[in-house]
């Protein structure tokens, strides 16, 4: 899983990627043991000393705990993205969720300063135009992600005779372009 800040005395975040990436699928349940049980923290520990690399039960265990704030940001905005469907109907983008989790947790932060507690306003600032940055790059990838599935829809419609103002209704209700 990628996302969470790794941390130079963790065993595990020093190894190579590849199989980082294992250990917190299996931390995460998405690998599992050949009879489908999830793996335990010593058996993680076992899988990893077959690779070559020996990394205590413990260590895994500690590793995991790396996982849980990246983990629960990414089932925030997950929840988020289907509350708003569900209230109104509409897919919110990862990247409105994403900018809607900033702004709140922005909001947030200026709403339990203590009056006369300092802040830096130009690091506000510069925090609020990072986020918007960083918004604005997904919104242009989802934009060119959707672009991208609506051209092999409308080749493949083409090859099937369909006419073209119906794929271009396709691509303006289902894909919003």
């Amino acid at each position: 899983m990628k996302g969470y800040k790794r941390h130079r005395l963790c065993k595990v975040c020093t190894l190579p990627e590849d199989l980082r990436d294992r250990v917190d699928a299996m931390l995460l349940g998405e690998e599992t043991e050949e009879d489908g049980r999830p793996y335990s923290m010593e058996g993680i520990s076992l899988w990893l000393r077959a690779q070559g690399h020996e990394v205590s039960p413990s260590s895994v265990r500690r590793h995991a705990r790396h996982l849980a704030p990246a983990l629960d940001q990414v089932l925030q905005m997950e929840r988020l993205v289907e509350a708003v469907e569900e209230a109104t109907g509409k897919r919110l983008s990862y990247a409105a969720a994403l900018a809607n989790i900033v702004v709140h947790k922005a909001l947030r932060y200026l709403q339990d300063l203590e009056l006369g507690e300092e802040v830096d306003p130009e690091k506000v600032v510069r925090l609020g135009l990072e986020a918007a940055r960083v918004a604005l790059s997904l919104e242009r990838l989802d934009r060119s992600l959707r672009e991208e599935a609506a051209q092999k829809v409308e080749e493949s419609l083409r090859a099937r005779q369909i006419e073209p103002e119906v794929i271009e209704a396709i691509k303006r209700d289902i894909y919003g372009l």
